[in-house]
């Protein structure tokens, strides 16, 4: 019963998987496979000036985006989980940002924030926060952060449905037990509501360090890695390394090492929280 699914696995992430761990080994010449087995598209990538800011713009990626998202989430479940008409509404409405195509996402968040014409710079000159309209997506000091915050207005709303949905499901009689001994909200939250939801919790942050590792259309489309490559992340340099420039040895090589990095990553987080839940028990 399951074997299609096993066929439709190797045929379309193994297979891929094990053809870009070759292309990182092999070495291209005018576009040509010439040998195998050598490490020449790593020692190009590390000699790379561009690799190091690459990285830099990508740790502020992940990390921005997943620990923007995974706060948020929480503070907006913690609201909606409360039973009202008000809640019961908003809880359908959330997910408006989620439903939007990632091209229209981006396309629009473009164009609000253009340093011209764009409605945000607009609105914040006409409040007198600024002598004139800003340009979010023109400043290479500020345009990663500004690209952090449109991912995580894109990414919340589906995770803090998830976690409304574990925090409805802690048992009523842990809270009023909690709160006849004497604690607070606070107290409540953090020792009987946090505890309950620590495995989706755990599992909506790893979905969110993925999904921040592989998104590609959002920044490409709002600023295709400028200006001047200040908001290049591995997703696309990648793409642009593989179908701009055709060193498809460098760019697998550049996927190794993301998926090598995505992987630590994940480990490091699994194994402290696994390590805080065998405390608590």
């Amino acid at each position: 019963m399951i074997l299609p699914v096993v066929f439709a696995v190797v045929g379309f992430v193994l297979g891929p998987a094990y053809d870009v761990f070759r292309l990182s080994f092999t070495r291209f010449i005018m576009g040509q496979e010439v040998a195998f087995g050598t490490l020449v598209n790593f020692k190009t990538l590390l000699a790379d000036p561009m690799f190091l800011q690459v990285l830099r713009n990508t740790a502020i990626w992940i990390l921005g985006g997943t620990l923007g998202c995974v706060v948020l989430g929480l503070a907006l479940a913690t609201f909606l989980a409360i039973e009202s008409r008000v809640t019961t509404v908003l809880r359908a409405l959330i997910l408006l940002p989620w439903i939007l195509p990632d091209v229209v996402t981006a396309m629009a968040w473009k164009w609000m924030l253009h340093g011209q014409v764009g409605i945000v710079g607009q609105t914040l000159q006409a409040l007198g926060i600024t002598e004139r309209p800003m340009s979010f997506l023109g400043d290479p000091n500020f345009v990663m952060w500004v690209l952090v915050a449109v991912v995580i207005w894109r990414k919340v709303p589906l995770i803090t449905l998830v976690l409304t949905a574990a925090i409805r499901n802690v048992p009523s009689e842990l809270i009023e037990a909690s709160r006849i001994d004497g604690a607070n909200r606070w107290e409540t939250f953090r020792y009987i509501v946090m505890p309950q939801i620590a495995f989706p919790f755990t599992a909506v942050t790893v979905i969110s360090m993925i999904w921040m590792t592989a998104e590609f259309t959002l920044p490409w489309v709002m600023t295709g890695g400028g200006p001047a490559n200040s908001s290049q992340i591995m997703s696309t340099y990648i793409y642009q390394q593989s179908f701009e420039f055709f060193n498809w040895g460098v760019a697998s090589a550049m996927s190794v090492v993301n998926l090598l990095c995505l992987a630590a990553l994940v480990t490091l987080y699994l194994t402290v929280m696994r390590r805080s839940w065998s405390r608590k028990e």
